[in-house]
């Protein structure tokens, strides 16, 4: 089965009226009796479950009370209650992340249902004949049979902003499940979507303009009851600790939920320095909690190993070099858990990129950044700032702030003249931004923006893939309907405080954690690609083999010149060109593995 590594322990797959139904099963929940696919007492309605349902026990409680009977304890069952009792309309009161199938057998129809937040990815594609679903695009393109098409949009905006936006993706015609909502595919094939989840909604609903501020005791309790809810298991679990605000909390409060050390991971990088390595602060604050840390280092060797197990795939290119860090880290964690918490939106719940907290100042500054922004460039932090804020109008700014550096020009320019509409993104952005209500502010329309597309599209899908790679289940308990509207609706007063944000979170726990964390800047993983690429010869060989073979995938869009050039030891003496090159590699495995080659278009001169 082509979803082996998302469920080792069993695989099974059955034939219920029009639905063919399989399932790889990683078991965490009532690891005895349940097993999928799974039918409800009455043979009504069949479920295949990719995830969980934390709230399970109390909606156990509300069915068994309406006459439903269960033959398991598992949270699979309780949806197929739910769904026999309120139909599309009860996922709605789920409080967990899931991708599920759901066939009833009453009038034939399949129900494909998604998460709100978009914590498990789901993608689906119609032939002449069906309608097919799966968790990885990999799986759905063999399971459908088709031979896929480049979306060469998407793959520009893959390049551009780092993932493809909406329900694209790399195929035409094969497309993200939206978060929140449900596919109906009737008995006959034919489709329609159902929102029984909306985020802006679940905003608005707790939005209350001049409210006070949260006192600390309800910010920690908040924080207790999500991670609580998240550590639902029958097997053991622990947490990535990067030493960052956000899981260091998370650690925090799950190592009050048991008398043993938790298990925490953290990743450092060889030949990194010491100011560079997050190790410091994740050792500061296993010290504090009393947690069992276990440090995985990360070598040149690694990236050259594991970058054809992510990228090498019609799954489709994950070119950020902090994914081989994370799938080394789920690896080592998955010899000893089978579950980790991470502290995944935070940031998106409590405003705590910078970008949110300068955005604030785009009408005073951006003048100034205008004329300041082309001498800066984007080699900084400041630049980068500067050539956000310089933008007037707020879809291209809110886009700019975090427009991927590592995307090489010529082949943008190429993809562009075979047809990619770099205004697709824009025009996205447009529509959702229309929808928000006019009472929000600008801060909690960036807030909702990067949860329906940042998140879904680009950070949960990475962490979900590196993660079930290595076969272990990462949980966000950030990302809870309990916690994160709440958190988005709070007045921009309260998140920010001058040019910082997540205010109710470093006051809320500063007596539990050590200072450097709370104080730290936001910083993402530091590496040393750049020092690898030019002096270590296994990745620089891999590198060059793959990129300057005569029959490279790029080449039908990039030149042997402009490939020798991303090498150069001046281009690699760089981080961005190290980025530069490693995307393109990247990308080159990705094509090489899909044995699509692009359509051909004018090789820039």
């Amino acid at each position: 089965m082509a979803l082996h590594h998302r469920g080792p322990d069993a695989q099974a797959q059955t034939r219920v009226g029009s639905a063919q139904l399989g399932h790889a099963r990683l078991s965490i929940v009532d690891l005895a009796s349940g097993a999928q696919p799974m039918t409800d007492t009455t043979g009504t309605v069949t479920i295949v479950f990719n995830g969980e349902i934390y709230n399970h026990l109390t909606l156990r409680r509300d069915l068994e009370a309406r006459g439903q009977r269960f033959a398991t304890r598992s949270d699979t069952e309780v949806i197929l209650g739910l769904y026999l009792a309120h139909g599309v309309a009860g996922f709605a009161r789920l409080r967990g992340m899931y991708a599920f199938a759901v066939h009833d057998a009453r009038d034939g129809s399949t129900t494909v249902a998604r998460d709100p937040f978009g914590i498990k990815p789901l993608f689906w594609t119609r032939t002449p004949r069906a309608v097919h679903f799966a968790s990885e695009l990999g799986a759905l393109l063999h399971e459908a049979g088709v031979t896929p098409t480049l979306d060469l949009t998407s793959v520009l905006e893959t390049l551009t902003h780092r993932y493809a936006f909406g329900t694209h993706t790399l195929y035409e015609g094969v497309h993200r499940l939206e978060p929140g909502t449900a596919l109906v595919i009737s008995a006959h094939a034919e489709v329609r979507h159902v929102r029984f989840t909306s985020l802006a909604e679940e905003v608005e609903r707790h939005r209350a303009p001049g409210a006070p501020a949260p006192t600390d005791a309800e910010v920690r309790a908040r924080f207790t009851d999500t991670v609580e809810h998240h550590t639902m298991a029958d097997v053991p679990l622990g947490c990535f600790l990067s030493g960052g605000l956000d899981s260091s909390v998370v650690a925090q409060r799950l190592a009050r939920t048991t008398s043993e050390p938790i298990r925490a991971y953290a990743v450092g990088f060889e030949g990194a320095t010491s100011e560079a390595s997050e190790l410091p602060y994740a050792r500061a604050v296993a010290d504090v909690i009393g947690a069992r840390l276990r440090e995985v280092q990360v070598s040149a060797a690694d990236f050259a190993d594991l970058a054809p197990v992510l990228s090498g795939s019609l799954n489709g290119p994950l070119a950020d070099p902090a994914d081989i860090a994370m799938l080394k880290l789920s690896l080592a964690a998955g010899t000893e858990v089978k579950v980790v918490l991470s502290g995944e939106g935070g940031d998106e719940a409590f405003a705590g990129y910078p970008k949110y907290a300068a955005d604030r100042y785009a009408r005073i500054l951006g003048p100034a950044m205008r004329s300041l922004a082309p001498r800066l460039g984007r080699r900084s932090r400041v630049g980068i700032a500067a050539d956000a804020l310089a933008r007037a109008q707020r879809p291209d700014r809110w886009l700019r702030w975090f427009e991927n550096d590592a995307a090489p020009v010529a082949l943008m320019s190429t993809l562009m003249r075979g047809g990619a509409q770099p205004e697709r993104a824009r025009a996205w952005v447009e529509d959702r931004l229309r929808a928000y209500p006019r009472a929000w502010s600008d801060l909690q329309r960036m807030q909702v923006l990067d949860l329906e597309s940042w998140l879904p599209n680009n950070l949960l899908h990475r962490g979900d893939y590196t993660t079930m790679q290595a076969s272990i289940e990462q949980r966000v308990p950030l990302l809870d309907l309990e916690l994160t509207p709440w958190a988005v609706a709070l007045p921009d007063r309260v998140k920010l405080s001058g040019l910082r944000g997540k205010m109710p979170v470093r006051r809320a726990f500063a007596s539990n954690l050590p200072r450097q964390v709370l104080t730290r800047p936001k910083s993402g993983f530091r590496l040393p690609l750049a020092e690898w690429l030019r002096e270590d010869p296994t990745l620089r060989g891999m590198v060059h083999d793959h990129l300057l073979a005569p029959n490279a995938g790029l080449r039908a869009w990039l030149d042997r010149a402009t490939l020798e050039g991303l090498l150069s030891p001046a281009a690699l003496a760089s981080t961005g060109g190290a980025k530069l090159a490693w995307t393109a590699l990247c990308l080159e495995l990705w094509l090489q593995a899909a044995h699509a080659r692009a359509p051909q278009a004018a090789v820039p001169a």
